[in-house]
């Protein structure tokens, strides 16, 4: 005969217990049924576990060391489904997030705060990267989150849509320009023109966009997405931007449309695999309504 996990489970409740009634109570059975488990065990186990001292049930000296056994058992039991919880729930475990400067604040800061708060059982890497690097750590599950931007194009399985909004002009209220409907590359022939790098999607579609132009711009700074929001407000030029970078910078600057349109998507990714971690869930679906909120300059 094998050994069955109710018997084990009567052993258990009588040792607590102190006698087959309360064990009987406790197990929300009858006091025959578990004298029988308790009957059937010993013959497995081939020991004599409780003797009759009386009206009371005392546990010999294998029933103690046996239990000593049951309980270590038991207790590596209740430890690996502790661990199956902290899995499913993301519990102690480090969640690693990376993000381009731009979705770091408002939008990750903020997400943070509103989803994670103060859940002590979720330690936490924040790191700020550019998008290929942030691509290439999410490929490899360095990240669990990974929060970038790009072309429309660039959406697959495991990219989620957080915002698209279209390129902008970003200048001081008091310049020549801010009056405009539009701002066209020809406009910016006389400007400096702050320009994001050339890792940057934006980038490559602003290089496309003046390389019809028969003249460049008098003069360019290469900088990060925030740092043309700041410039632009510090009056050292036209920033070309998206929306989501203005509002992360808190830049004072007229916004114009810029064409022709080019649109700047942001995406939040996940390795491919992985497994759904409901708080990740959770920061995607804040930063997706944060990011929606209409803009003002």
């Amino acid at each position: 005969m094998r050994l069955k996990p109710r018997q084990v489970e009567a052993f258990r409740a009588v040792m607590m217990a102190g006698g087959i009634t309360a064990a009987a109570e406790a197990m929300n059975v009858t006091q025959p049924a578990v004298s029988r488990l308790i009957r059937d065990l010993e013959e497995i186990v081939r020991m004599t576990l409780f003797e009759r001292v009386g009206a009371r049930l005392v546990p010999t000296a294998e029933a103690t060391q046996f239990y000593r056994e049951v309980e270590r058992l038991y207790l590596g039991l209740d430890q690996i489904a502790q661990a199956a919880d902290d899995i499913r729930l993301h519990k102690n475990t480090v969640l690693r997030i990376a993000s381009v400067t731009s979705l770091v604040r408002p939008y990750l800061h903020k997400a943070i705060i509103d989803v994670i708060g103060d859940r002590v059982d979720i330690p936490l890497v924040i790191d700020v990267e550019n998008s290929r690097y942030i691509w290439d750590m999410v490929d490899q599950n360095r990240y669990d989150l990974g929060l970038v931007f790009g072309s429309p194009r660039m959406a697959d399985k495991n990219a989620v849509l957080l915002h698209s909004s279209n390129a902008v002009a970003a200048m001081t209220s008091d310049h020549r320009l801010a009056s405009r409907d539009i701002v066209t590359p020809a406009d910016l022939i006389d400007e400096r023109v702050l320009i994001p790098g050339r890792n940057s999607p934006l980038r490559l579609a602003l290089d496309r966009a003046f390389s019809i132009e028969e003249h460049q711009p008098v003069s360019s700074m290469e900088t990060s997405m925030l740092n043309c929001c700041y410039f632009a407000a510090a009056g050292m030029g036209v920033g070309l931007v998206d929306q989501t970078s203005l509002r992360s910078a808190g830049a004072k600057v007229v916004a114009i449309p810029f064409e022709p349109k080019i649109e700047v998507s942001y995406y939040a990714i996940r390795p491919v695999g992985g497994q759904r971690i409901g708080v990740i869930d959770d920061l995607i679906a804040r930063l997706q309504a944060m990011m929606a909120q209409p803009f003002e300059t």
